[in-house]
């Protein structure tokens, strides 16, 4: 069962409406008031999520590659309770606006890290004064906007599909992040853990070590790093009869001609660009898998 943040001021008959068509559908509906103590108060009494302290980067940032064995017990045990705390979490938001031309902007910037970090698909309803006094037409991180009176039986439909989606891109695909940089370990860890379970591996030698130990689907492996780089590291991956057939994603912070030639001439599955988008970078690797699974 998908599960719904529907976000609005005050309940009307058409909001209830909503709920009610959601709710009918197999959409558990949770409400709460546009105010960020009011979402962060419920998402953390559901999550029960300490998002300021990632454990398992800061364990793989201060300890030597040697001691990778125990890197790797850290990932499972932490990949178990992401899993446990991630059923619980709404992945569809959506906002029903009325009449709120001066929301406030935290809110939505509370919203759209949301998007960026966990992955949510954002959703807004209002008229389409409120559509564009609060919401704008450039707003990237927001998955669909729509004008009352809303199309019920298209709007549930297009829901169901981005709860299918979750449904099927969770089950259990395992993804390698491999990457010097802690921040950009973070972010994209934090990005893709609402779809999958994730490893993560600060250098090329402890990537070989979580490999040679774990099964995975996807390695997103940083093409330039210090003492070995990405090819480096591919180039281990591929010659190992064990790792071989797993497909592997470059990362690239440079996007010029030249960088990306250099990058492709190793011929990885595909390369994304590190200044992506995040939903864009979740839409390659949903792509990827889907792809795979209808071959």
């Amino acid at each position: 069962m998908s599960k719904v943040l529907f976000i609005t001021e005050k309940v009307s008959f058409i909001s209830e409406g909503i709920v009610n068509h959601l709710k009918a559908n197999s959409f558990e509906v949770f409400t709460v008031k546009p105010d960020v103590t009011s979402i962060a108060e419920y998402l953390t009494e559901k999550t029960d999520e300490d998002t300021a302290i990632d454990p398992e980067v800061a364990a793989l940032l201060t300890k030597e590659s040697g001691d990778a064995e125990e890197h790797t017990e850290e990932n499972q045990q932490e990949n178990k309770q992401e899993e446990k705390k991630g059923a619980d979490f709404p992945r569809i938001f959506i906002l029903y606006l009325q009449g709120e031309e001066n929301l406030m902007i935290d809110v939505l910037g509370y919203i759209k890290d949301m998007v960026e970090d966990k992955g949510i698909r954002f959703f807004v309803i209002g008229t389409q004064e409120e559509l564009d006094t609060v919401i704008g037409k450039s707003a990237d991180y927001v998955a669909e906007q729509y004008t009352r009176p809303v199309d019920l039986p298209e709007f549930i439909k297009r829901l169901q599909k981005e709860g299918e989606a979750v449904d099927k891109l969770k089950e259990f695909k395992s993804i390698l992040i491999v990457d010097d940089d802690a921040t950009a370990l973070r972010s994209m860890k934090s990005l893709l853990s609402s779809r999958y379970k994730i490893l993560v591996a600060n250098s090329g030698i402890n990537a070989i070590t979580i490999l040679a130990k774990n099964h995975v689907d996807l390695v997103l492996l940083d093409f330039e790093m210090p003492i070995v780089n990405g090819p480096k590291v591919l180039e281990m991956i591929r010659s190992d009869p064990n790792s071989a057939n797993i497909p592997v994603m470059f990362l690239t912070a440079k996007g010029d001609k030249r960088s990306i030639m250099e990058v492709l001439r190793f011929k990885p599955e595909k390369y994304l660009l590190k200044t992506m988008l995040p939903k864009d970078i979740l839409d390659n690797i949903d792509e990827f898998f889907t792809m795979r699974r209808n071959q």
